[in-house]
């Protein structure tokens, strides 16, 4: 087995399909057929499911698909810091968010970092907390942003922000003075799943203030949220940054929610599991700069926390 040969595999699982690896990889389809076929007879197990519609990993292709995406990245990883000089800003950044944080910060984090250090690639996944953490610990991934956890294993992490969750209504629906946080009881929610880090925070906040949420509507998908209130059908919570762009433009409603506010602490958590490079620490450091433009100018609405 070479790297050849993980990066061929990897095409195939990516693609589903032998004829469009073929054709992304620009070799012929019998070819490439063979190389798997060789890869199966030396590992002795099945890597994938043939069926009519393409090709499916098996739970042993999940498997070398992970490995092998562990270890092409630590090859890239090895060469940008051999090759490189002891100053220079090469090779691949992988960033777990969660879904919400990921369509907040996302696009203005690469916009700034790119702009300075164009010869960095930059992956960035969105998943739940849970998952980003085991990524993280098999050093899948250099960097997540995750909701405050206890300690764990293989990662380091470091206080970012304690953001402020708001009661995200139709357009005109934001009444003069704060709402309580008991009041939401009485309206229509459209929330994220139960497995959703938000979900589980305002249902717990629900319990210790002895009130149940009716929850009409269940999206994990932030634009899925915001277009069913925007419709009218109901109210969602989330930070300002995840619809400031909405509320500027009068499409929907941000309600302060008081008695108590509801916020969220956030973590920036690196793995120790991957070997931290010029670029991993400069776009760590770029992403906090970030988080702090976006709280000035009243983005991102919370409170620093370094």
């Amino acid at each position: 087995m070479d790297l050849k040969q993980l990066r061929t595999f990897l095409t195939v699982a990516e693609t589903g399909s032998l004829s469009r690896a073929a054709e992304r990889l620009n070799i012929a389809q019998p070819a490439l057929g063979r190389q798997i076929r060789l890869l199966e007879e030396e590992l002795s197990v099945p890597l994938f499911t043939r069926h009519g519609r393409g090709m499916m990993p098996t739970p042993s292709g999940e498997l070398l698909a992970d490995r092998a995406t562990a270890i092409l990245r630590m090859v890239e990883d090895t060469r940008a810091a051999i090759s490189a000089d002891a100053n220079a800003v090469k090779g691949t950044v992988s960033l777990g968010v969660p879904p919400t944080v990921g369509e907040v910060i996302a696009g203005h984090l690469a916009e700034r970092f790119l702009t300075d250090y164009p010869e960095v690639t930059l992956r960035i996944v969105p998943a739940f907390s849970g998952y980003l953490l085991d990524m993280i610990q098999r050093g899948e991934a250099d960097l997540a942003v995750m909701y405050e956890t206890g300690a764990v294993q293989n990662v380091r992490s470091e206080p970012l922000i304690e953001e402020t969750l708001y009661l995200i209504g139709p357009p005109g629906s934001a009444p003069p003075e704060p709402v309580d946080f008991r009041s939401l009881a009485g309206r229509p929610l459209i929330l994220p799943g139960p497995r959703h880090g938000l979900r589980k925070l305002l249902e717990a906040a629900a319990r210790e203030h002895d009130i149940a949420l009716r929850v009409i509507v269940e999206a994990d998908a932030l634009q899925t949220l915001k277009d069913l209130v925007m419709r009218g059908l109901g109210y969602t919570v989330l930070p300002l940054a995840a619809v400031h762009t909405q509320v500027e433009a009068g499409e929907l409603s941000a309600i302060d929610i008081r008695a108590p506010a509801v916020t969220r602490k956030m973590v920036l958590v690196r793995s120790l599991a991957r070997p931290e490079t010029n670029a991993v620490r400069i776009f760590a450091d770029t992403l906090k700069a970030e988080t702090a433009s976006m709280v000035r100018h009243g983005i991102w609405e919370g409170q620093l926390l370094f």
